[in-house]
């Protein structure tokens, strides 16, 4: 009965939208739709500024934040943006159809026919919403989101300008950088305004692709960069009470495209490196009672599942242990600067510690070493600025050892800035204005 009920339901928005019946869902969707609050609520600029919506906005990772300091930024909830996608889109539909065929959908009657109508009714509605929540520009997070791909293009078609902030940018190691090229070359060509990515290393891949020309694409650095780069000019490591390692954690194909992005299966990409490096930190931690552990991941669920998995193997239960937490929402840069010892593996936060004059261990063993996957390892021509741990016993020995042994010496330091900069962002903090510069005068046209 549900389930009649919610295809009827739509059936009628789709039908409301046909006839250009729009204002019940505009005006749902002016409703749901909410505003970004800047990290100073008290600077909420000028009411004159350009109004910006945001797609899938949990990807933007504070960005939008730092954006609404400049702009006056909306947000749609992914869920609501769902809502819109699930009127076409059947059920389970984004895992059965990769994004390289719903981008060439060549051949394919049921999906064009699809697409077609579900196009349609966004150049109908999209209008309509634009027009009452006076949006100016629509952004998205990723070149390779699926779920904002025909809304960000219709929005361009209407006049719209849809531009992509990339936030997935440290593509550095041999193979990663063949794999992104591949799987963006499959995609049709960018059908948006502009995109924006953190280095010329990035413009320069996707350029090679030929998914964009040179000519809509800038390399900006980081937004979220700008504030801790400041911050870290007059930062003095602090004499904690008690000392603390942080273990950013990492997927099993960090680095790594061509294999799955969860953890199911426990069988692809860093597994067993994986299972070996939160295991000695699980230990470190049981014989250190004095110092803090701490594992950072991106979410829960199924990411804390597969550390107890691992975990169990050694007959080591996480609740058993005190002085280790496994924490998802957190300012990352303030982790860093209350932060001892830095340890992760191909993630950006080896560069971002590195700067701020941590020692940064590497664990570079297991799969790391294998022919298969050590192609994909992020910045093995820079290890030299790092603490790289050839093994279990190794990566154990640093971690204690980095406690007491902090310094890192300046040639070293200055190394450090010069790669961040090339990989990350500028250390002169002014992204941000390089952002609102750009997307004013596109959206000035």
């Amino acid at each position: 009965m549900r389930k009649i009920v919610n295809s009827l339901i739509k059936c009628l928005v789709r039908n409301m939208i046909n006839i250009r019946f729009t204002w019940p869902l505009v005006f749902i969707y002016s409703k749901v739709i909410k505003e970004v609050s800047p990290l100073d609520k008290f600077d909420r600029g000028n009411k004159k500024n350009k109004t910006i919506l945001a797609l899938n906005p949990d990807r933007f990772r504070g960005d939008l934040k730092i954006l609404s300091e400049k702009f006056r930024v909306l947000e749609i909830p992914f869920d609501w943006q769902g809502k819109i996608l699930s009127l076409y889109w059947p059920k389970y539909f984004s895992k059965k159809v990769p994004f390289d065929v719903y981008c060439n959908p060549v051949g394919n009657k049921s999906l064009l026919k699809m697409q077609k109508r579900f196009r349609s009714f966004l150049r109908i509605f999209l209008k309509d919403l634009y027009k009452r929540l006076s949006i100016d520009c629509v952004i998205g997070a990723g070149v390779y989101y699926r779920h904002d791909y025909d809304w960000g293009s219709v929005s361009n078609e209407i006049g719209i300008p849809y531009i992509v902030l990339h936030k997935e940018n440290l593509k550095e190691a041999k193979k990663t950088k063949e794999e992104f090229i591949d799987v963006v070359r499959t995609l049709n060509k960018f059908k948006g305004s502009h995109i924006i990515v953190h280095s010329q290393l990035i413009k320069d891949l996707l350029v090679q692709s030929e998914y964009v020309n040179a000519e809509k694409v800038s390399s900006l650095g980081c937004l979220r960069m700008d504030d801790f780069v400041c911050k870290i000019r007059d930062f003095k490591m602090k004499s904690n009470k008690r000392k603390k390692v942080v273990l950013f954690s990492f997927l099993y194909n960090a680095g790594i495209f061509k294999i799955g992005n969860d953890f199911e299966g426990h069988s692809k990409g860093w597994v067993t490196l994986f299972e070996h490096v939160h295991a000695s930190i699980a230990r470190l931690a049981i014989e250190n009672k004095e110092v803090d552990f701490i594992i950072k991941t991106k979410w829960g669920a199924n990411w804390i599942q597969a550390i107890e998995f691992h975990l169990k193997k050694y007959d080591i239960a996480l609740e058993a242990i005190e002085n280790l937490e496994i924490i998802v929402d957190v300012d990352i840069h303030k982790l860093i600067m209350e932060s001892d010892v830095i340890c992760c593996f191909n993630s950006t936060v080896m560069l971002e510690a590195a700067i701020a004059g941590l020692p940064v261990i590497v664990p570079y063993f297991d799969e790391a070493l294998e022919p298969k996957y050590s192609d994909n390892v992020i910045l093995k021509d820079y290890f030299y600025i790092f603490d790289v741990a050839h093994s279990v016993d190794e990566f154990e020995k640093l971690v204690i050892g980095r406690l007491d042994k902090k310094s890192v010496s300046r040639d070293c330091m200055e190394k450090r800035y010069e790669i961040f900069e090339k990989y990350v962002s500028t250390l002169e903090g002014n992204a941000k204005e390089k952002y609102t510069e750009l997307i004013n005068k596109i959206i000035e046209g």
